[in-house]
């Protein structure tokens, strides 16, 4: 299953009309940028780490009295935390030699990152990562007097006086951050170099909502049903104690970390390989849109890092988004509205609707392919086996405020969808959308389909994941209604068929997924 449906959740399907896309804001990009123009020093028990020369190749030195080219600043870089490190005299950048040298600017060996001494707020070590090995090394002393002091060079980090940097107290909350930012990206990456220790859990709380989708403007005479993919939110958010920490998300791994040491809560989970395909009835004049709506809890702890036995912590605060909470759930809301989303007035939730209890559709499925029972959803899975796609199906909630299950069932091609804890026929309320996530191979039905006139002779997997995204997506409507059915049991499985049916044209006009 290709990894890179980030994208493809951005996928949308419009009639010819104004069309916005509102993006979340990622972190900065990788452009080489100085930082602030007051310079950083570096001293240790030796001496202050300086440049001898304004040269290339000129050796970098700890002299006791500083009197050589003793200023440094920061050249940012684009991995989380790494910058160069550039004398303010030469322009030139230290290079990990042994012993260290300066040379010009942008070369590999050129790459460092902090890390904080415990206890000693202003201290740090100036390190480069091995990550084949794992192993660190350290700016240190190369031993022995020289002409200009003694040479400095990177070793092993050992925690010693020598690898303790001493940084001007107006550099250390700057330099603490792009630490943090470094090792809670390696932390996400490999939880190994990481543990969290929780100390408290608030009650759960409603929080902003963030755009979710692309906004359409309904510029016709009458109600027209439009199809949104949401763009992938997962819900959590992170700050630390010397601020928030804009480069590193939540990763899966850390999430789950986090969640083994939460006392009875129900956390959502969302995963960026799952394609949401939601169908709005925008009324004429209005615009409408997709929003995250999340309910979450801040779940206060500390990070421990450690990767060569010289663990250093920090504060955080982490929001846990959580469902069937008192405060609600997290879920995608569609919205509705004659002013565009941050216009200062908020669109009414979509209408609710008559829903049936218990509705049969008969879904399309793929050549040589069947569907099958799967949790509580329903999978499509080809002739040897493999998985083509998973249907998860949404929850109804009612005009009351209460959240009722959805559960599919399978009889061969036959799907029942059943809204539990319903007395009569038809409940009156909202269905959230099944949940579509592609993957598991490359199942025989789309290995045959490529032969086709009609499919690409071969696509990337990120390509395949986006064709059979759009396919989903557009299939939910047929001729301006959910799935081409009607009435209460339409309205409850029609995006269900919807799917199914996008899903059996995918695997015709996609290709494979290579």
């Amino acid at each position: 299953m290709n990894k890179n449906l980030k994208r493809a959740a951005k996928l949308l399907t419009a009639p010819a009309a104004a069309l916005t896309l509102l993006l979340p804001v990622l972190a900065a990009t990788a452009t080489p940028a100085a930082a602030a123009t007051d310079a950083y020093t570096f001293t240790n028990a030796d001496g202050t780490l300086n440049a001898t020369g304004n040269g290339d190749g000129n050796q970098i030195s700890v002299t006791p009295d500083g009197t050589n080219y003793t200023n440094w600043r920061l050249i940012r870089l684009g991995a989380p935390g790494t910058f160069n490190l550039a004398n303010t005299s030469s322009g030139k950048c230290v290079y990990a030699s042994q012993p260290a040298v300066q040379q010009s600017c942008g070369k590999e060996g050129e790459q460092w990152h902090f890390r904080p001494v415990d206890g000693r707020p202003n201290s740090f070590g100036i390190v480069r990562r091995d990550d084949s090995s794992g192993t660190e090394y350290c700016m240190d002393n190369r031993g022995g007097l020289h002409l200009w002091g003694i040479l400095a060079q990177p070793n092993v980090c050992n925690g010693g006086a020598s690898q303790q940097w001493t940084v001007p107290a107006s550099k250390a909350a700057e330099a603490r951050a792009l630490a943090l930012d470094y090792y809670a990206d390696l932390c996400a990456k490999r939880t190994s170099t990481c543990s969290w220790t929780q100390r408290s859990e608030g009650q759960p709380e409603v929080l902003p909502r963030q755009p979710a989708s692309s906004v359409w403007y309904n510029d016709t005479g009458g109600t027209m049903k439009q199809v949104f993919t949401t763009i992938y939110h997962s819900g959590w958010a992170q700050s630390f104690s010397v601020g928030l920490s804009s480069s590193v998300g939540v990763s899966a791994p850390v999430q789950a970390m986090i969640s083994n040491q939460l006392t009875a809560t129900q956390t959502y989970q969302s995963d960026e390989t799952t394609v949401n395909g939601i169908a709005v009835d925008v009324p004429a004049g209005n615009y409408g849109w997709v929003d995250f709506a999340a309910v979450g809890k801040k779940v206060t702890g500390t990070w421990t890092f450690d990767t060569d036995n010289q663990p250093w912590t920090t504060d955080a605060t982490v929001t846990v988004p959580v469902v069937n909470s008192a405060a609600g759930s997290t879920m995608y809301v569609a919205r509705t509205s004659p002013q565009a989303p941050g216009s200062g007035t908020g669109g009414a939730d979509v209408t609710p609707a008559a829903l049936a209890r218990t509705a049969t559709g008969t879904m399309d499925v793929p050549a040589g392919a069947r569907l099958a029972a799967h949790k509580n959803g329903v999978r499509v899975v080809g002739a040897d086996g493999a998985t083509i796609a998973t249907v998860e199906p949404g929850t109804v909630t009612d005009t009351g405020g209460t959240a009722h299950r959805v559960v599919l069932t399978v009889a061969g091609n036959s799907v029942t969808q059943t809204v539990e804890g319903v007395t009569g026929d038809t409940v009156t309320g909202t269905i959230t959308p099944p949940t579509f996530s592609l993957g598991g191979g490359t199942p025989a039905g789309i290995a045959a389909a490529s032969a086709s006139a009609s499919a690409p002779a071969s696509e990337s997997g990120d390509e395949h994941d986006k064709c059979m995204a759009k396919k989903i997506g557009t299939s939910i409507v047929v001729g301006g209604a959910m799935g081409a059915l009607t009435g209460p049991e339409g309205v409850a499985i029609g995006m269900l068929t919807g799917a199914f049916k996008g899903i059996a044209k995918g695997v015709l006009e996609c290709g494979p997924n290579t």
